[in-house]
């Protein structure tokens, strides 16, 4: 296949995930991240996390910093270089490179 000359290649998929996803996901509620207090984690793990914005859901990297039972605090960096704290389901995070 030949290149395309008409888009350039700077269209990666982070950065329609940043376009799609202003201003902030959808976090987890305290009911649904459950009563015990979270585990913090100081060397946290990189992994594949599915994000909720009210318009669309990605799929983003993103770095583990505290989990409960039920839930995953993830911290994800934007290309800016912002980053924001967001709370998951644990079946939203897998390892990098591995289906769900």
């Amino acid at each position: 296949m030949g290149q395309n000359r008409r888009y350039g290649t700077d269209v990666s998929r982070a950065a329609v995930n940043e376009f799609l996803t202003r201003p902030y996901p959808v976090t987890l509620t305290r009911e649904e991240i459950g009563p015990e207090p979270p585990t913090s984690v100081s060397d946290g793990e990189v992994v594949e996390v599915w994000l909720r914005f009210v318009e669309v859901r990605v799929q983003e990297r993103a770095v583990v910093v505290a989990y409960t039972d039920r839930a995953v605090q993830v911290e994800v960096a934007r290309r800016d270089g912002s980053r924001y704290r967001v709370w998951v389901w644990q079946g939203a995070v897998t390892a990098p490179g591995r289906e769900r």
